[in-house]
């Protein structure tokens, strides 16, 4: 198999037919016929003077995320990726490494990880070992949405990867080139919001409930489903497939585990392909009040004069 994920629902369709599966060339983004790749690089995301202010203002380890509108999902991948729909985000802040060991132990007085290492990703965490992480943190952390998640992974690239349409091992740590283990964060170059190891390294749990498809509809700031029994999973680890990367890729795991339990078919083992599932911390940008104007000003003294 190409992608060891686990398998949304394929029912969940909204009464759209099925696309087939992508096929080796359309997955890794090559030209079956000519066998060449799109042109690849990241370049910066433009920002205004006003906006230049706010990314100086970001905390300590933070980027500024620019806010926009992009298509989220993918209709021509797994049935839990459809369906593609508009979505806009606010600007928001995001951390620009997943959170280290070290800095995870300074706040919770552990280390969990499996594999240990004080600038590695923190791993073997569950999602309500992170509330209370986000709890001590004393709101300099929240878990970012999942649309906020793949938004800032995107940015703003219409590409498979953030980089391009091909794998490219100056960006993430993968199957082949991790020596199946994890590694210190920022060795990697960055993508266009300044983020590094937003694919491969360790999973990163986001803040939505997982529902097996996107209903579809123009959505503003989503915070996913009500409710739900599982939490969404992005992003990959070091020992995920190249096509497992792609930015739209997207699992689930229940908030109380820690590791994926799925046993192997043969010899009763437990699959430890799941097992490295760290995050990232995001910051909401307060929205200025709105301005006043001089006619509007007047009117509310005269009001309250009368």
């Amino acid at each position: 198999m190409l992608l060891a994920l686990p398998m949304g629902c394929s029912q969940c369709n909204n009464g759209k037919e099925e696309d087939q599966a992508p096929s080796i060339s359309e997955i890794e983004g090559v030209d079956s016929d000519k066998g060449t790749a799109s042109t690849q690089g990241v370049s910066a995301v433009e920002l205004s003077e006003e906006d230049k202010l706010k990314a100086k203002q970001a905390p300590a380890g933070m980027a500024f995320i620019k806010g926009g509108c992009f298509t989220m999902g993918n209709d021509n991948a797994q049935a839990d990726e459809k369906y593609e729909h508009e979505v806009c985000l606010d600007d928001f802040y995001m951390d620009r490494y997943e959170i280290t060991q070290a800095r995870w132990e300074k706040v919770m007085g552990y280390n969990p990880s499996r594999i240990v290492n004080k600038d590695h990703p923190v791993e073997q965490v569950n999602y309500y070992d992170i509330q209370q992480f986000i709890e001590k943190s004393g709101g300099a952390c929240r878990l970012p949405t999942e649309a906020e998640w793949e938004y800032a992974a995107r940015g703003n690239a219409k590409t498979r990867y953030y980089w391009g349409n091909v794998m490219d091992g100056a960006y993430a740590w993968y199957e082949d080139n991790s020596d199946n283990t994890t590694h210190p964060v920022g060795q990697k170059k960055l993508n266009q919001f300044g983020l590094h190891d937003m694919m491969g390294n360790v999973w990163e749990w986001v803040e939505d409930w997982y529902s097996p498809y996107y209903v579809g509809n123009k959505e503003t700031n989503p915070t996913g489903p009500k409710e739900g029994e599982n939490k969404v999973i992005r992003g990959g680890s070091f020992n995920s497939s190249a096509g497992a990367l792609r930015i739209t890729n997207r699992t689930w795991l229940n908030p109380k585990n820690r590791v994926f339990s799925k046993v192997a078919t043969y010899g009763g083992s437990v699959d430890e392909l799941y097992n490295f599932i760290g995050f990232r911390c995001a910051q909401s940008i307060p929205t200025p009040p709105a301005k006043t104007s001089p006619e509007n000003t007047a009117e509310k003294e005269a009001s309250t004069a009368g």
